[in-house]
């Protein structure tokens, strides 16, 4: 019950500030819709917005949740705290910080979905793919690629988790045994769903023959 009645203030609090942010951000009236960040974070996680940057997740989780009942909407409410002052810190022009803030967004929205295996509320999807956007024209570290490679397996967007799962390999070839165990979920799964997902099981059958001999080269 806690985690719901939480999670129901938390969605609409972050719609009323959303709305403001729209109206401020439209206004270009940026310091006004850094401090409504403000509010909202030390509303509803009790810690300052500027505090954040200053700490990994862990540290930020530690303080946030510490009993870690409610880490997956405040991991949540984290992201989108994050991308709208990366948007706000983009809109004037400061694109490194933007990107920096963008990043730290995607990564707590993603860590979100793997500790709740679900997505917070409707629009939770749209904010990481809007993020996602964002940072398309940039090199991604590797730990978020891993974390975007499961994202998109969840999301049963097969194609995409595959395109991300051979960069991973890529740069280290420790993923190869992932990437079999990947294709080996897939193929337990039914054939309109792979279809779905825009690999079929062909495609990764043959993936896992390639895979397995990858495998075998680098033992």
């Amino acid at each position: 019950m806690l985690t719901r009645d939480y999670l129901m203030r938390m969605i609409e609090t972050l719609t009323r500030v959303l709305a403001k942010l729209i109206f401020l951000k439209d206004a270009k009236n940026y310091p006004e819709a850094l401090k409504e960040l403000d509010l909202v974070t030390k509303k509803l996680l009790g810690i300052d917005r500027t505090f954040i940057n200053n700490l990994s997740n862990d540290q930020l989780f530690n303080i946030i949740d510490p009993n870690k009942k409610l880490i997956a909407p405040k991991s949540y409410l984290l992201g989108v705290v994050l991308m709208e002052e990366a948007e706000i810190y983009k809109l004037q022009g400061n694109t490194d910080t933007s990107v920096k803030l963008y990043l730290r967004s995607l990564n707590l929205f993603l860590m979100g979905i793997q500790l709740s295996n679900s997505f917070i509320e409707e629009d939770h999807l749209n904010k990481i793919e809007t993020v996602i956007d964002k940072l398309k024209d940039y090199e991604l570290p590797q730990d978020l690629l891993g974390r975007l490679f499961l994202f998109y397996e969840f999301c049963g967007k097969y194609d995409k988790a595959e395109n991300i799962l051979y960069e991973l390999i890529e740069s280290d070839s420790k993923y190869i045994a992932e990437g079999i165990q990947f294709y080996k979920r897939l193929l337990n799964k039914p054939i309109n769903e792979l279809e779905k997902g825009n690999l079929p099981k062909s495609e990764i059958e043959e993936g896992l023959i390639i895979l397995n001999e990858k495998l075998g080269s680098t033992i």
